[in-house]
């Protein structure tokens, strides 16, 4: 952010010295709302989030887990999102999780659980999130935008 101040003196007996002070974002600071692909990538993160949970604690994450993920995929695609749009992509992404929860009792799919669970981003070359993406693909294609 940048911030400035603007100063200047009035002859008004009242007011001896003003200032105003304004905040601007630098241009690397611009949020964008959410593009149908964001979406699409933003609800694989959260189920591949979610079965990476899963897989560490034998439970679903709750809500909360859903907020503070989407919001760590929002900052970092310099990205915005409405509380509600968030809130249908989170219950999305949990139907669908518990809807592959096998995926993470693969042996197959143990390596890139873990790599889930330990990178800041998806890799999109594993076989693991080529069938999330598949899946959260589907399941937004017929479904009204969720902003």
């Amino acid at each position: 952010m940048h911030r400035g101040v603007l100063s200047f003196s009035c002859r008004n007996q009242n007011v001896r010295h003003m200032s105003i002070i304004f905040v601007s974002a630098a241009m690397n600071d611009v949020r964008h709302n959410l593009s149908p692909t964001d979406r699409v990538e933003l609800l694989c993160w959260l189920t591949c989030g979610s079965l990476g949970a899963y897989y560490l604690n034998g439970s679903w994450p709750t809500a909360a887990f859903h907020v503070q993920a989407a919001h760590k995929w929002l900052d970092r695609h310099k990205r915005q999102a409405e509380w509600l749009a968030i809130a249908k992509l989170s219950a999305i992404a949990a139907d669908l999780a518990q809807r592959h929860s096998e995926l993470v009792d693969a042996d197959w799919a143990r390596d890139a659980v873990e790599e889930i669970l330990d990178s800041d981003d998806l890799n999109y070359q594993s076989e693991l999130v080529l069938r999330v993406l598949d899946e959260c693909k589907r399941a937004l294609a017929d479904k009204r935008p969720a902003d």
